[in-house]
Order: C-alpha cells, then sequence, then structure tokens
C-alpha cells in the first residue's frame, strides 16, 4: 500500500474542472514561471534524495495555476498526497485510513500571502506532521515587506520547533530563499530570517554548494539548554561541590560529552521529587516527564537519567538513540546458612537415605534367616569402612557379605564424592531469586518507584510491590539485606549493585543477586515529541556507541568483579573442621550411647548378673 500513489483531490477541484482548466491554459507570469522552476528543484534535489518518499502538497485556490507544473514535473519521482485549503478532512469512510497513514515529512505548502499560511497553521500537529521532516512554503504574491512576512512564518515554525524550513518568495530579479539558524553567535532560540539562497532565470540557485536545508543545531553558541535529571547511581552522581551545575555518573559523561560536542551551556535542574514520574499529555505528566512531555509547558530541553524506553514514554515525548543497555535483577539476602547435620545429609538426597534404610532392614532380616555369626554391628561396621572379625561360613551368608561390601564400598565412594562437591558449593539455603518465586515465597518486593515502569503489563505484580525511596535503600533495606533469610528483596540495575558493592564491601556488606534477569532496559535521552535536538544528539550517541566509548566510559562505573552470586561455585577451597561438625556430633553423640551402655553393663555385673 505505501508504494501506491495517494492522491486526495479537492472537492472543489472536481465541481470546477472546467475552471481549473482555463487557469492552466493562460500563461504564466515570469514571476511564477522562477517560483515553479525553483520548487521544482528543491523537490527534485532535496525532497526525492530523502528516506520518505511521500509529497505532502497543500495549496490555496487562488495559488492553483502553479500547481499542475509543479506536478507534471516532480509526479513521477515522489509519491503525492494533495489537499487544498477547502478540503481539510477526509469523508466519514476515510477516517479509518487516515488514522494509519505515516506521518508527514516533505511538505510543501503553496500560498497567497501571510494570512493563506496562518489557515495551514492550525493544522500543524505532531500526530499528523514529522516536525523533523523538510518544509517549504511558497508565497505567490509576496508584498513588499516579504522580508517580515519571512520573519512571521519562520518564528510561527520554530514556535513548534520545525527546523528545516525554507520560505521562498519571488521578485522579477529572482526567487528568494529565506530560512533561519534558531543558534548564532550573539542570539539564542530566535527565528531570524536570512537570505540563503537566491534563484535567477538563468543560472538557477547562485549558491550551489549550499544545502537548502543545512543542518542548524550542530553548534549551539554556548546558548543554554535546561536538562531535568536526578541522582540515579552510578548514571547519574552530582559532585558534591557543584550539585545542580554538574553531575558525574556513566551518564553524566555522556552528557558532560555531548555539551563539549555540541557547545551549549548546561542548566540543570535536580527534579524534586527524584523521580521519573508519568508521561502524559499536557498537564497529566508527574516528575522529570513533565518538563518536557508538552511544548506548552516546557520547563526543560531535555531530560536523562536511567530512561528506559517503553511505548507509552514514547507516545508523548521523542526518544534519541538507544545508547546504553541496562540488566535489572534481585538483589536478595544470603539464605540461612545449613546446620551442620544438614552438612552430613545434604550430600544424598532423601530418596537415597530411604533406600539405604531399606537396604540396612533386609540385610539384618536376611542374616536372621540364614542365621549368620555375622550380627547386626558387623554389618553397620561394614558400612562405615570396618571389618568383619568373624567371617561367615554357610555359602549363602559369605555371598550375602559380598554383596554387601561391594554396596558400601559405592555407597562411601558416591558419598565421599557428593560431599566435597557439596562442601565447595554454597553453604546456604537458597532464597527466592526470581519474582514469581519471590512473591510464592510471601516475600516483600522492595523497588525505587523509578523502576515500577518494568511491571507496567503485570498490574498483579506492581500490586504486590513495596515502593521506597534512596534514603530507605541505604539506612535500612542494605542492612536488611546481610540478613540471612530475610523475607525481602530489591529490584535494583546491575550497574547499581556493583558499584555500591565497591563501597559496601569495606564496611562487610555485600548486596547478592539472583541469577535471572529481571527486565533489559535500553537507555536514551528524552525530550519534547517534536524537539529538533534529537538528530544532533542522535548523530553523537552513535558515534560513542560504536566506537567503544561509551563502554569504557561505563567501565569506570560498573565492574562485574564486585558482583556477589550467591549460587557462584567458590573454587577450590580446603575443607575445614567446622564442615565436619555432623560427623563430630555423631561421633560424640555414639560415644554417648557406649558409654551409657558400659555403664549399664558394669551396674548388673556389680549385682552378680551377666549381661544377655
Amino acid at each position: 500500500m505505501g508504494a501506491l500513489p495517494l492522491l486526495l483531490l479537492s472537492l472543489v477541484m472536481l465541481s470546477n474542472g472546467d475552471k481549473l482548466a482555463a487557469i492552466v491554459d493562460r500563461l504564466h507570469s515570469p514571476v511564477d514561471d522562477l517560483l515553479i522552476r525553483a520548487t521544482v528543484d528543491i523537490v527534485l534535489h532535496q525532497y526525492a534524495s530523502f528516506i520518505s518518499k511521500q509529497l505532502y502538497l497543500r495549496w490555496e485556490d487562488d495559488t492553483a495555476e502553479l500547481i499542475d507544473p509543479i506536478l507534471k514535473r516532480t509526479a513521477a519521482h515522489l509519491t503525492l498526497l494533495l489537499e487544498s485549503n477547502t478540503f481539510q478532512q477526509l469523508p466519514p469512510d476515510d477516517e479509518a485510513l487516515a488514522a494509519h497513514q505515516q506521518r508527514r515529512v516533505l511538505n510543501l505548502f503553496v500560498v497567497d500571502d501571510y494570512g493563506g499560511f496562518e489557515r495551514v497553521v492550525p493544522t500543524l500537529t505532531s500526530e499528523q506532521y514529522d516536525f523533523s521532516g523538510l518544509y517549504t512554503v511558497l508565497i505567490v504574491d509576496p508584498t513588499e515587506r516579504s522580508l517580515e512576512t519571512a520573519g512571521a512564518i519562520l518564528r510561527t515554525l520554530w514556535a513548534l520547533y520545525i527546523v528545516n524550513v525554507v520560505v521562498l518568495l519571488g521578485t522579477p530579479a529572482g526567487a528568494r530563499l529565506y530560512t533561519y539558524f534558531p543558534y548564532g553567535e550573539g542570539y539564542c532560540e530566535q527565528a531570524l530570517p536570512v537570505l540563503w539562497n537566491v534563484y535567477e532565470p538563468r543560472t538557477g540557485f547562485v549558491h550551489p554548494a549550499r544545502e537548502l536545508f543545512p543542518r542548524k543545531l550542530r553548534n549551539f553558541y554556548n546558548c543554554p539548554l535546561v536538562v531535568a535529571t536526578f541522582p540515579i547511581y552510578p548514571f547519574i552522581i552530582p559532585r558534591p561541590e557543584h550539585p545542580v551545575r554538574e553531575v558525574d555518573g556513566i551518564e553524566g559523561v555522556v552528557l558532560r560529552t555531548l555539551r563539549q560536542r555540541l557547545n551549549f551551556r548546561q542548566q540543570l535542574v535536580l527534579v524534586e521529587p527524584a523521580e521519573w514520574g508519568t508521561a502524559g499529555p499536557r498537564d497529566q505528566a508527574t516528575g522529570a516527564a513533565a518538563y518536557v512531555s508538552s511544548i506548552r509547558h516546557l520547563r526543560a530541553n531535555l531530560t536523562i537519567g536511567y530512561w528506559a524506553t517503553t511505548l507509552h514514554r514514547n507516545r508523548y515525548m521523542a526518544s534519541s538513540f538507544a545508547y546504553y543497555t541496562s540488566q535489572m535483577v534481585l538483589a536478595v539476602p544470603p539464605g540461612i546458612p545449613y546446620s551442620s547435620l544438614e552438612l552430613l545429609r545434604f550430600p544424598f538426597a532423601d530418596t537415597i537415605w530411604v533406600l539405604l534404610l531399606v537396604t540396612l532392614t533386609v540385610g539384618l532380616t536376611a542374616l536372621q534367616t540364614v542365621r549368620s555369626r555375622v550380627d547386626w554391628l558387623a554389618l553397620v561396621s561394614v558400612l562405615f569402612g570396618g571389618t568383619v572379625t568373624r567371617p561367615p561360613v554357610r555359602p549363602a551368608a559369605r555371598t550375602l557379605l559380598l554383596s554387601w561390601l561391594a554396596v558400601t564400598l559405592v555407597l562411601r565412594s558416591a558419598y565421599t564424592g557428593s560431599m566435597f562437591r557439596f562442601l565447595q558449593a554454597g553453604r546456604n539455603h537458597t532464597a527466592p531469586d526470581t519474582v514469581p518465586a519471590v512473591l510464592d515465597a510471601g516475600y516483600t518486593l522492595y523497588m525505587y518507584r523509578n523502576y515500577s515502569f518494568v511491571f507496567d503489563a503485570f498490574p498483579a505484580v506492581q500490586r504486590s510491590t513495596c515502593l521506597v525511596t534512596a534514603r530507605q535503600f541505604r539506612t535500612v533495606l542494605v542492612d536488611a539485606l546481610q540478613q540471612p533469610g530475610a523475607p525481602l528483596s530489591l529490584l535494583l540495575p546491575l550497574e547499581t549493585v556493583t558499584f555500591f558493592n565497591r563501597n559496601f564491601t569495606r564496611h562487610g556488606q555485600l548486596l547478592r543477586v539472583g541469577r535471572d534477569l529481571v527486565y533489559v532496559a535500553k537507555l536514551a535521552i528524552y525530550s519534547q515529541r517534536s524537539s529538533p535536538l534529537i538528530a544532533p544528539l542522535d548523530a553523537l550517541l552513535e558515534m560513542f556507541v560504536s566506537s567503544g566509548l561509551l563502554n569504557r566510559w561505563a567501565a569506570h562505573y560498573h565492574q562485574l568483579q564486585f558482583v556477589a552470586d550467591p549460587y557462584r561455585v567458590r573454587g577450590q577451597q580446603p575443607i575445614v573442621l567446622t564442615d565436619m561438625a555432623g560427623a563430630f556430633f555423631i561421633l560424640l553423640a555414639g560415644l554417648g550411647v557406649a558409654l551409657v551402655a558400659f555403664v549399664g553393663e558394669r551396674a548388673l555385673v556389680c549385682r552378680g548378673r551377666s549381661p544377655a
């Protein structure tokens, strides 16, 4: 469908076909001919080379005599969308089609004078037009005050942040092309008309080397740009000596480098409370999003600080190139340490222990059945690697003994190997480390309010979370996350975990992370939806990423050696006596039973009885 020409003709044109034909047949004035040739040159050499191939052409009825010559020379190169001032709304049957049309990028407005342009302005909405596209305004009947007319048009378009615009006015000496540069030496954010080029009858444009739509935002000439942000470690770190003027951190370095390359003066606004807020139309936006969500209520030119791109945010704001990928993880407390008996029992699963007891029971039953000389103590002694002092004589008993020796040899070897691997692994119970496991275990899931967007698609999870401030995190939650088995977890970027661990380890504290990722955030800079700043920012951000500069900056604050994974194998470590405390406990218990038995036997002997 996008490749087919889209032609919407005015109902007035259809009903007045004879009048239009008469207008087209008449000769054009020299000024009109110059305007037509200049317009065709712009369309063929500027518009036709653009990525978008659809030209939106709107004209006033009084300028219809210029439309047909322009169309004849350009229709073969672009898809056309035509509209006149008397036909500004699609028929009811085509409203669904209009909702799915692409935004208008290449635009040509043909008007009589400034009054005609004023009738175009109400239709310029960011939902229908791409304000970063190309705009040409053709004035057919300019007055003697053409410079003032061009200035008024350019100021109106700058109010909408439309920068790539030229105004074309005809004079007998040539067609004049005006534009503006919003930033320059000695002024900031002003739409001062500049005579950028002239189209003459014989030579065409007198400055062919000049781009008709030059890049105007490569240099801001030290003009101020307001940046809304707030502390979010290690991405935005306010400097203690100049907290409202300079910031460090991963994105602080990005912002500082952008400032140096684009030559703008940075004015920081620290948002209070420190949160992103919710993007929305006009007065419905909150937090930092309210600073850039609306042109009419603009308080900042851009905002930076762990802005993850989401569909909801992109609906109301414009995002730059996603320059950094951050992983969000769960910080979990250590599990409850294994007890001494658990360390002794866990190398074998419960099923193995049950089978071992069944085997012992069967062995004891077999001994009674065959009436062997081997008693039950010998059976247990062989299990633990002992010897049989009185070997059995009968063939059946010897066969059972040999089978039991083979079984115990395998069991002891397997137990020793499993015990060694078990002691080399984690020595704590596994704590819930995924969001479903945390909620199923009844743990409390904490997070900064800034991160609640992660669960926008999961309202049930969002209702089960508890929002905390940065102060609560540092004063309460960090200590709570050190307690084994504490019923809580905290959602954090992995970069925040490594950054804080670098300092926490000096005080004997550590943030541990779960094994699974919760969310992958693509970070970008946000501005108002029609902001002209996005294009120059994108060019530099792509260069930072492709050159590896951004990863190098991030490495100063994010170092993976400070990640504490409670499930990572600890490597080769010697087994200490505390690991074998369970075995010593069983030994003491056995010695205690033996002592009781010995005392009992001695008491029977003293009474003149022999023990059974």
